[in-house]
């Protein structure tokens, strides 16, 4: 089965692909940084007397100012000694007083002292960067040292350790050889990470593909899915957490399952314990009312005896029948018909009962070939329960409409009376759902045969509703059946 929530690792793999980019990224960029500081700092210690060296041996300074022969010489040594090194001699006030350069070159005639000075104390031991006078926007590691004379300070000599030519050569180095080889560290980093990541998120695809199969097979019925915790895997505890609550459900499920058996025993037994002696006392006063020489009194007590009997029957009957409704295993016989000619045969059945009570009742619509889809016996119980009901509560000299409407895609059964207003309670019991409208939460005057009524529209997904104004509407709602 395919995983159905694979955007998951999709999205999971763009996220960790940038992750590592961004930290390959950051990782050579600060390994660059430590090069080249590390580069920079044991260069500048391994340089610290540079500056001393040319103030012991070849200064250039005297008490007059700068000898510029000794300055050429040491220019000149410099270069071929080490050709990286730029010197500069400073006056007391930081002022550049000789170099090896053209004028236009010099961008800063005036150095402040004060890192000198510190370098100068420090011993040359310390990593600092002073000012470049070609470049006064990126300093530079260098040497100092100050010259002294009869005791007094006349000037400085200053010597940055990397000069134009060395940053040429090692930006043009880093543009084609250390950038290529950069490159290419980088994309073997990003194609391993890649690798590794796709293998790991492969295999714990596959894991959460057995966690959803499970799942499903568990949703689909088969309560004794469990899952394997005895393996090591990323979502144990997941997974043993819903092992004990699949245990759990399945052991509420088998106590369920008793009491759903136990309760259509109990039904069935005491349906059939109740017929029976109903039936024997039916019987029995049937026969007083056909032979029996009684009294016109004890005729109408007999008579009444018997409706009493039958209203118990009917009772048994609706609970017998209520209670198979309720079971979880029922399912409604769903086939297509004419709802109209259902409809127009259980009116003719309640014809005669109408008119001994004067009762006009009348079907709009019932020559319609509409047809719906849906268990034809359950349908014929609401609608012959609606109209018993109609007739039984409907006043003498009431009226009783039944209406068979297409909307749409819909087919719309209206029954409409003047009898007594249905109860508020009533009618919000109708409008709940089956949680809470269930059988046990129906108000004290609704019967069996309302509740029937409820559970089997509910059964189908038709729409229920009871409206009492000036009189009584009931609408049931059904889509039409399109083959």
């Amino acid at each position: 089965m395919k995983f159905r929530n694979s955007s998951i690792f999709t999205r999971m793999g763009v996220f960790m692909f940038i992750q590592i980019s961004v930290l390959s990224v950051l990782f050579m960029g600060i390994t660059y940084v430590a090069t080249t500081r590390f580069y920079e700092a044991s260069t500048q210690l391994l340089h610290k007397d540079v500056a001393g060296h040319i103030a012991k041996f070849t200064s250039p300074f005297e008490n007059g100012g700068i000898n510029k022969t000794k300055a050429d010489s040491v220019f000149y040594n410099a270069m071929v000694i080490n050709p990286n090194d730029e010197v500069y001699f400073l006056d007391t006030h930081g002022k550049v007083i000789e170099y090896q350069a053209p004028d236009s070159l010099i961008k800063e005639w005036f150095l402040p002292l004060e890192k000198i000075k510190t370098h100068i104390r420090a011993g040359g031991t310390d990593y600092i960067k002073g000012p470049d006078p070609r470049d006064p926007g990126t300093p530079k590691i260098f040497s100092a040292a100050e010259v002294v004379i009869s005791g007094h300070t006349i000037g400085y000599i200053y010597v940055i350790l990397a000069s134009d030519k060395y940053r040429s050569a090692t930006a043009l180095l880093t543009g084609s050889n250390v950038m290529v080889l950069a490159l290419e560290a980088f994309a073997i980093i990003i194609a391993f990470s890649l690798i590794l990541t796709w293998l790991y998120f492969k295999r714990l695809q596959g894991n959460f593909n057995g966690v959803i199969q499970t799942l499903d097979r568990f949703r689909e019925g088969d309560f004794e899915a469990r899952f394997n915790t005895r393996v090591p895997h990323e979502l144990h505890s997941i997974m043993l957490a819903f092992n004990n609550l699949a245990d759990r459900l399945h052991d509420t499920i088998q106590q369920l399952r008793q009491s759903e058996d136990e309760r259509k025993v109990f039904i069935t037994n005491i349906s059939h314990d109740l017929r029976t002696p109903l039936s024997v006392a039916k019987g029995y006063t049937e026969t007083l009312l056909v032979q029996g020489k009684l009294s016109p009194q004890a005729v109408e007590h007999l008579q009444l005896v018997e409706k009493k009997i039958q209203v118990v029957e009917n009772l048994v009957m609706q609970l017998f029948e209520l209670s198979k409704l309720e079971s979880v295993e029922f399912k409604a016989q769903r086939e297509p018909f004419i709802i109209a000619e259902v409809v127009k045969e259980i009116i003719t059945s309640w014809v005669l009962p109408a008119q001994a009570k004067n009762i006009k009742l009348d079907c709009v619509g019932c020559e319609g070939s509409d047809m719906i889809y849906a268990d034809v016996s359950m349908l014929e119980k609401v609608i012959r329960n609606l109209i018993g009901n109609a007739v039984s509560y409907t006043p003498l000299d009431g009226f009783i409409k039944v209406e068979l409407t297409r909307k749409g895609r819909e087919l719309v059964l209206e029954f409409s009376n003047n009898g007594p207003a249905v109860p508020a309670a009533l009618i919000q019991w109708i409008s709940q759902d089956k949680k809470a409208g269930g059988i046990v939460n129906r108000p004290a005057n609704a019967g069996l045969g309302l509740a029937i009524v409820k559970r089997i529209l509910e059964l189908h997904g038709y729409s229920f509703t009871i409206t009492t104004k000036k009189i009584n509407h009931f609408v049931i709602r059904m889509p039409l059946y399109e083959s």
